[in-house]
């Protein structure tokens, strides 16, 4: 048994798939390829197939990464080929490399990178500004869903950079780093939270999240 580490993109085309329609797609695109993929044991058995965090439904990617464990002793160079031969339009294998069997992909993710595009309900002067006043905060607290109910989070703790790209009359795009792990907040609650420091300044049914990379430990 072999694991392959992948790089993989989610463009504008699938943006709108579950995490768990894009499970489905890489299985299929595994058995149209015919690559033999590893099985868990048990009454039902499945892939042996571990995605990092996942992307909210309509965010876009171009350096999320799965790892597939494998039955046969496929090259990084010829699964990458027989997997993008198959797979549909938007998702695109773009890195392959193997990594010993028993290097946990969880355990490797740190932090994301992230583009944020949001329109504007008015125009904003000194856009940037009000973001460096926002992280002047000693807790932005937020609240997230989790699965034991709503509990109260420091968001700021997870934000290792958050600056202004570029604003006009019709929308601002920003960039953000923020921490990854169990529990942790994603893009949109940061998007959220600025928001109500703002005083509503964002139209948030007209967002756009793109995950430019994830960084490995």
């Amino acid at each position: 048994m072999k694991r392959l580490r992948c790089k993989y993109t989610k463009g504008e085309e699938v943006k709108f798939i579950s995490h768990l329609d894009l499970l489905r797609v890489m299985q299929r695109a595994l058995r149209r390829a015919d690559i033999k993929v590893a099985l868990t044991q048990g009454f039902n058995p499945h892939p042996r197939i571990s995605f990092g965090p996942a992307l909210i439904v309509g965010a876009t990617t171009e350096g999320d990464y799965m790892d597939i464990d494998l039955e046969e002793d496929i090259s990084p160079e010829e699964f990458k080929r027989k997997m993008n031969e198959v797979l549909p339009a938007g998702i695109k294998i773009t890195e392959v490399f193997e990594v010993d069997i028993k290097d946990s992909l969880s355990s490797r993710i740190k932090e994301a990178d992230y583009l944020l595009e949001v329109f504007l309900k008015k125009q904003m002067e000194d856009l940037g500004e009000a973001v460096k006043r926002f992280l002047t905060q000693d807790a932005i607290e937020i609240e997230k869903d989790t699965k034991k109910g709503k509990k109260l989070i420091d968001l700021k703790s997870y934000l290792e950079e958050f600056y202004l790209i570029d604003t006009n009359k019709e929308k601002a795009k920003f960039y953000v780093k923020m921490k990854l792990g169990e529990g942790a907040p994603n893009p949109l609650h940061l998007l959220k939270a600025f928001d109500e420091y703002l005083g509503n300044a964002f139209n948030l049914e007209y967002y756009r999240i793109h995950r430019k990379n994830i960084f490995l430990e």
